[in-house]
């Protein structure tokens, strides 16, 4: 049977020049050249295309160059500059790119999408949320923190308790509010003044189904205090259960790009697999005993080689 268990892209250097992978399943590092990749953020991969986003660290140029990767093909896809592209951590595409009419679709504290093919982004500001508050009262200013993709439907979880079902509706971005069955509140939310990381993944059982992952620093200074909360999100029901066991599934979760949820082949079952910005280090969360170890630390090239930045991406593409 060949493990799905996505690969761990590592980018490093001070211009971000240096990338290397980490089969988890096979405990292997194997470092990359490819001209491409060179001086290039990874925000994840979809269909088989690596999303690359250039860092730019000037206060007068704050234009991304971005394009679409399919390092089996070598095909580039070009996309529209990116403004502020700090703002974003998270890519979808809504179908291959290779389609008609395919979306990509940036979020972080902002919105932007386009179509293949278009010149520039719509974009979704800070400041128009903050209108859209005023305005109607309702899905206005809270902020976007996830979003992912699920039988063809994008959905978006908004801090401390709404799902929202994303639509690009010509020139628009809609958020229509999902009815829960019950009133559900994100255990640690900003409202009680935690700052947290949150992920929609989709599930490795039969049915796909929705999970929410929710990572907290209890300690800000020990990462071994750090909790993780792991949801089902049944869409039928429009209800949301805690899981304290996923049985034999591991999920992978990085600051950027999206999280996987994988059967456990070479992997610690009934675990979470994540890294820490600027941090050489991959960490197991064990959800039966609620404890964290450090499995990897990356070797002295990378660690002397800051910044770092990992993140997850589809195990085909390499």
């Amino acid at each position: 049977m060949a493990s799905k268990t996505p690969l761990l892209m590592i980018s490093h250097g001070d211009l971000l020049e240096k990338h290397s992978i980490y089969d988890v399943s096979e405990k292997l590092v194997r470092k990359l050249d490819i001209p491409t990749l060179r001086g290039k953020k990874v925000l994840g991969s979809s269909y088989g295309w690596l999303i690359l986003v250039e860092p730019i660290d000037s206060e007068d140029d704050y234009d991304s160059n971005c394009c679409l990767f399919n390092p089996t093909t070598n095909d580039i896809i070009e996309l529209p500059n990116l403004i502020d592209w700090i703002d974003y951590n998270q890519c979808i595409l809504t179908k291959p790119p290779t389609e008609p009419d395919c979306y990509v679709f940036f979020s972080g504290l902002e919105q932007s999408f386009c179509r293949i093919g278009d010149e520039e982004y719509v974009t979704r500001t800070e400041e128009q949320q903050y209108e859209e508050e005023e305005e109607n009262g309702g899905l206005g200013y809270e902020h976007l923190f996830a979003i992912g993709s699920f039988q063809g439907q994008i959905y978006g979880y908004m801090d401390p308790d709404k799902f929202v079902a994303i639509h690009i509706v010509g020139n628009t971005i809609e958020f229509r509010q999902i009815p829960m069955a019950e009133h559900w509140v994100i255990p640690y939310s900003s409202d009680d003044g935690f700052i947290y990381d949150i992920w929609l993944i989709e599930s490795s059982q039969s049915d796909g189904e929705p999970l929410i992952v929710q990572k907290v620093n209890v300690d800000d200074d020990r990462e071994e205090l750090v909790d993780f909360k792991v949801f089902r999100f049944d869409i039928n029901e429009m209800e949301c259960t805690e899981l304290n066991d996923i049985g034999n599934q591991t999920i992978f979760a990085t600051e950027d790009g999206f999280g996987y949820c994988c059967s456990s082949i070479g992997t610690k079952p009934n675990s979470i697999y994540y890294t820490i910005k600027d941090d050489n280090n991959l960490y197991i969360f064990d959800l039966e005993d609620r404890t964290t170890s450090s499995i990897l630390q990356f070797d002295d090239d990378v660690a002397a080689n800051k910044p770092i930045m990992t993140c997850w991406i589809q195990n085909q593409i390499f």
